[in-house]
């Protein structure tokens, strides 16, 4: 974090440790509570057990925090955590000791490649588990999952692997999802990516029309009156409905290879569909593609006045597209409109995020 960023989340901190007593009138106060009470004056001997008892007392805290700080995550046997597997039937619940958890389905295995007070670095095997890291701890995790990598400091979410599909699902906080098909993705709570879902075959050709012999026709025929086409609309060619059926699984990286990006652009500024718009958002989002989100997101956000297409917005400018100016319009465009209250807390704190960027230190 940057000095000026420093001072803007100190400044007011300050401001509110400032003590408004005077030193006079405080010990004017001290004083007279010390002759009230008429204490019998203390010996340096007579203090000596006691300050003996708090200098063990912070030595205890000190060396409790260097332990939680510096050494390597444990689990409840002591031992640092180097790999946990989920046996039987029943889900298998590791407990770690700065207060994590993590569960795993039957034959999921997890394996740290890096453990320290600083970070920790796990690999997931195929199957299912469910990491629950105690929000604003000393360490940094990373989860790798064949083709992506979680990035979290404090949150709960789910990684679902087989082979090279992967999908993360995120329930509360935030993290970040890198992987070379999606780039980074942000999740939100309660949204999800997934990646490497199998491409449903090709639709089989339809068969030829059989072949008509030729009709021979004397010149002196007069030729057929036929309509003429009507140019006065142009005519738009519909995507293929096979990137809606893979954004509908949750695979946008297929789904916009499916779609491409020309006909994104367009499906997004004529679509009249209100689900079709979130599906087209999504698609170019989650793929990577962030900047050919923006259409779709604002016309929910101005036609169909989606609350969660406003703040959806206002975040992927913050993190994606270096807009907080744009960004504090949509969010508060989004608290104007409302959004789940589940949602609230995040919306709070990224219009705090999004003034502070923008300059707006009073705003924020």
């Amino acid at each position: 974090m940057s000095d000026s960023r420093n001072k803007a989340l100190k400044a007011p901190l300050r401001e509110l440790l400032d003590d408004p007593i005077a030193h006079d009138d405080l010990e004017r106060v001290r004083r007279r509570v010390h002759a009230s009470r008429r204490l019998p004056p203390t010996s340096g001997w007579a203090r000596a057990p006691m300050l003996a008892a708090a200098v063990v007392l912070l030595a205890g805290g000190f060396a409790w925090l260097a332990l939680e700080g510096d050494g390597a995550l444990t689990v409840e046997s002591g031992e640092a955590l180097a790999s946990a597997r989920g046996e039987g039937e029943a889900i298998t619940r590791v407990s770690l000791s700065d207060g994590s958890a993590i569960w795993l389905d039957e034959g999921t295995a997890i394996e740290a490649s890096h453990n320290d007070g600083e970070r920790v670095v796990l690999a997931q095997s195929d199957g299912r588990a469910v990491y629950d890291v105690r929000p604003n701890g000393p360490r940094r995790w990373s989860v790798r999952a064949g083709p992506l990598t979680v990035d979290v400091v404090g949150t709960r979410f789910s990684v679902v692997r087989r082979g090279a599909r992967v999908r993360v699902e995120l329930e509360r906080g935030h993290v970040a999802v890198r992987g070379e098909a999606i780039g980074t993705v942000h999740l939100a709570p309660g949204e999800h990516v997934e990646v490497g879902a199998p491409t449903p075959p090709p639709e089989p050709p339809e068969p030829p029309e059989p072949a008509v012999p030729p009709v021979a026709v004397r010149e002196e025929a007069p030729a057929l009156d036929t309509p003429a086409l009507d140019t006065s609309r142009p005519r738009v060619a519909r995507p293929s409905s096979t990137w809606r059926a893979l954004a509908d699984r949750g695979a946008y990286a297929d789904a916009f290879a499916a779609l491409g990006e020309r006909a994104l652009g367009e499906a997004s500024r004529q679509s009249v569909s209100e689900d079709e718009l979130y599906a087209l958002a999504d698609t170019a989002r989650l793929s990577g593609h962030p900047r050919l989100a923006v259409t779709p997101l604002r016309r929910l956000m101005d036609e169909h006045a989606s609350g969660v297409a406003a703040l959806t917005l206002g975040r992927l400018q913050l993190d994606a597209l270096d807009d907080p100016r744009g960004a504090t319009r949509s969010l508060a465009r989004a608290d104007a409109l409302s959004v789940p209250a589940h949602l609230a807390e995040t919306l709070l704190a990224r219009r705090v995020e999004a003034h502070r960027r923008a300059g707006d230190a009073d705003t924020a």
